[in-house]
């Protein structure tokens, strides 16, 4: 049974795809926790969808802390009927080959990545199955598909969540819970800009341009938050299991 306000959970909120996403949900009737490591971009998005009429809270966490995940949904739940969680945090390691990356940051890459997707969704789907339905959308990677050099923890950890997506999906068809992965192409974020850096590139250098309708261009944040919030929407009650591919054609070129 619904009950009270639909609520979306967001993480990766204060910039980039997540920030986006979050100010999509709340334009279209969802109230929206915000949830992040930085602090002062946080405020700004709430700041941002409560100017717009909307409704907004923070919470100020590492997914990679069980505790904080928790806390988080707690907080996500008292604002109302936790229907979509939205996992978008994430993060890339330098160096980042099979040789080359150390312990730590392969363990850190796998926990912001794909082990928050579990932390959250253990006190998420639960809230989901008491409200009668919900939808888990998580930011994969055409980097699951096809990579480049020094990439190995980021292009493993996408490829998890699309397995974990179709695992999830399966398991919680029951309760009406769907799973879904959006894989991104090229997209102007903070993150893309500072991969783009460290390894002494342009967009242009890379193979990508801003040429509009240019296969495999770069993309906003907000057209990517326009996919995320179509999936998790009504309206895409029919996609479940899978992953949606964002990319503006990238995977469609061979050269």
């Amino acid at each position: 049974m619904r009950r009270g306000k639909p609520v979306a959970l967001v993480t990766g909120a204060a910039s980039g795809i997540g920030r986006a996403s979050a100010i999509r949900l709340a334009a279209g009737g969802d109230a929206v926790l915000l949830a992040d490591r930085d602090e002062r971009g946080l405020a700004a998005a709430a700041d941002e969808i409560a100017a717009a009429g909307g409704v907004a809270d923070v919470a100020v966490l590492d997914v990679a802390s069980s505790d904080a995940c928790a806390r988080a949904v707690a907080a996500a739940a008292r604002l109302g009927r936790l229907r979509a969680l939205v996992n978008v945090a994430g993060m890339t390691a330098a160096p980042d080959g099979v040789e080359t990356i150390s312990d730590e940051q392969l363990e850190r890459v796998l926990a912001v990545n794909v082990g928050a997707i579990f932390r959250l969704g253990r006190h998420a789907i639960p809230l989901m199955r008491a409200g009668g339905d919900g939808v888990i959308v998580s930011t994969g990677s055409v980097h699951a598909f096809a990579t480049m050099t020094d990439n190995a923890a980021y292009a493993a950890s996408k490829g998890a969540i699309g397995a974990l997506t179709r695992q999830m999906a399966l398991d919680l068809a029951p309760d009406r819970i769907r799973a879904v992965a959006v894989a991104p192409g090229s997209v102007d974020t903070p993150m893309t800009r500072d991969e783009l850096a460290r390894r002494g590139l342009s967009a242009q250098d890379a193979g990508f341009t801003t040429e509009p309708g240019a296969i495999g261009r770069v993309v906003a944040a907000d057209e990517i938050a326009a996919v995320i919030a179509w999936v998790a929407s009504d309206d895409a009650a029919v996609i479940n299991g899978t992953t949606v591919v964002a990319d503006a054609g990238l995977l469609a070129r061979l050269v």
